[in-house]
């Protein structure tokens, strides 16, 4: 995946229904790894998808996901994003943001 990318596609398995359910999310890359913010923070549909379930697809590979509860590294992440998209459209859009996600490459 192209560091310079703006969107991919994730995939990840209903928690009540088992279906797969896909979105398009932002995310940052640092490593091997890929952050994401859900946009609801713990709220978020897919992120409680993956609290059931932690695998998830990024593009077409699948991973474990590793949810990311800890303050100042989810404030690490915002900064990131921040630095990526630009701080006034990551403000609009994750407003209140409490957890993040990592995957890492396989």
């Amino acid at each position: 995946m192209a560091r310079e990318a703006t969107e991919i596609e994730i995939t990840t398995i209903g928690r009540r229904t088992g279906e797969s359910h896909s979105n398009p999310v932002w995310f940052i890359r640092e490593g091997k790894s890929t952050y994401l913010l859900p946009v609801g923070g713990a709220g978020s549909q897919w992120y409680r998808n993956l609290r059931k379930n932690p695998t998830i697809k990024l593009g077409s590979n699948s991973a474990k996901a590793k949810l990311i509860t800890d303050r100042s590294k989810v404030d690490q992440v915002m900064n990131e994003f921040s630095s990526k998209y630009g701080a006034s459209d990551v403000q609009r859009y994750y407003p209140g943001v409490d957890v993040a996600v990592e995957v890492r490459d396989s």
